[in-house]
């Protein structure tokens, strides 16, 4: 009885620190890319946020030093601009990802030696700024990331997570909080 209230206790301890949603796809396991791409995020009606977290996710990738090269999200931005290509390609990419739900491996191929990554790592802006809930003043960073794998196309990884926090007189940081949401996605990613 005792063990068993034990590992009741750890796992409602583990169920609190975990991510709202993360899915792993069977191919993540040999999945292990030296190059990987940010994509500029998605930012939806949360255009505040876009430099930041653009920078914030580059930024945090270099951090884990998982990768030989990360191709930041400014980097990606001049290839852009500098390449209709490469904006159509991304164009087409994203609004297939986004409507049907379905990587286009083609497309992704292109990407992939287009921007010369063997990952692409896009970020979903789901929830950003200050509110109320409840009656109580709240700071919202709610972000969706997804893994693809530039060669075959395939999603290796996606997640989301909230992060929401109630304050009186001081508004929360929204950078430190993205950095947390960051720190607590990247535990879930395979690389």
């Amino acid at each position: 009885m005792k063990q068993l209230a034990f590992v009741l206790i750890i796992g409602f301890l583990t169920g609190c620190s975990s991510i709202n949603y993360s899915q792993l796809s069977p191919d993540s396991k040999s999945f292990h890319p030296k190059t990987i791409a940010v994509l500029p995020a998605t930012i939806g009606e949360h255009e505040s946020a876009r430099d930041l977290i653009d920078t914030a996710v580059s930024m945090k990738l270099v951090k884990t030093k998982w990768f030989a090269n990360v191709v930041d999200a400014g980097s990606v931005k001049t290839q852009i601009t500098q390449s209709t290509e490469i904006s159509d390609e991304l164009g087409k990419y994203i609004q297939q990802l986004n409507v049907l739900g379905v990587s286009d491996p083609a497309l992704a191929g292109k990407l992939r030696e287009g921007l010369n990554a063997d990952a692409l790592f896009l970020t979903y802006v789901t929830s950003w700024g200050y509110g109320r809930s409840d009656g109580n003043k709240v700071a919202r960073v709610g972000l969706g990331v997804k893994l693809v794998d530039a060669s075959k196309g395939t999603i290796v990884w996606k997640a989301n997570h909230e992060l929401v926090e109630e304050y009186t007189l001081f508004k929360p940081k929204l950078n430190n909080m993205t950095e947390e949401l960051l720190t607590l996605l990247f535990k879930e990613m395979p690389h």
